[in-house]
């Protein structure tokens, strides 16, 4: 029972780890120990229970220890408020990503009024790439692509400084129906 009280909690505080800092920095590495750490949780709690309730139970009243233990990991993860985490993170290292949106907005920046990728000396930390789009009544949609790695494609920030009824934006607006868009502040926009 020790054993699968030690490969319980291993595996959970490995998908914790895993999955704590997912919106920032996801790397393959990370989506590998989450997969893992959730097959070994999974697996775990029918074993245990079976073990538990043929052998364990004949020896001790804590026999069903190790299955009460990976279904209070799971409910963690999920009452977990990664989200608000995430959101915090963004908003305390926003002024580089603020200072790009406002060198497109003044012009410093050139680009078109279709969406294109963008040369950007300094990129913040984490980010791949930066394409954006400027109109000529002033707005701006600027799009910030993370180098997570992600199974559904591109992730990143979005800056949308625009009316849902731009003509300039006409294309994007359909694009857009397909991301999920989560709102982090203002016109801060997290996609997946």
């Amino acid at each position: 029972m020790k054993i699968a009280y030690r490969l319980i909690i291993f595996c959970g505080v490995g998908l914790f780890l895993s999955l704590w800092p997912l919106a920032v920095v996801q790397t393959l590495f990370q989506m590998t120990v989450m997969e893992v750490c959730s097959l070994g949780l999974l697996s775990a709690f029918p074993i245990t229970l079976i073990i538990g309730v043929f052998s364990w139970r004949k020896s001790t009243r804590l026999w069903m220890g190790p299955s009460v233990l990976c279904v209070v990991i799971f409910l963690a993860l999920i009452v977990c408020p990664r989200t608000q985490i995430d959101n915090w993170w963004f908003k305390k290292h926003i002024t580089p990503y603020a200072m790009i949106v406002d060198s497109i907005k003044s012009g410093a920046v050139p680009c078109s009024s279709t969406i294109t990728i963008i040369n950007i000396p300094d990129l913040p930390p984490y980010i791949r790439y930066v394409a954006a789009a400027r109109c000529n009544d002033g707005s701006v949609l600027v799009e910030f692509y993370s180098k997570a790695c992600s199974f559904a494609g591109h992730s990143g920030c979005l800056f949308k400084d625009y009316t849902q009824t731009n003509s300039c934006f006409a294309d994007y607006t359909k694009l857009e129906q397909e991301w999920r868009l989560r709102h982090i502040t203002g016109n801060w926009y997290r996609f997946f």
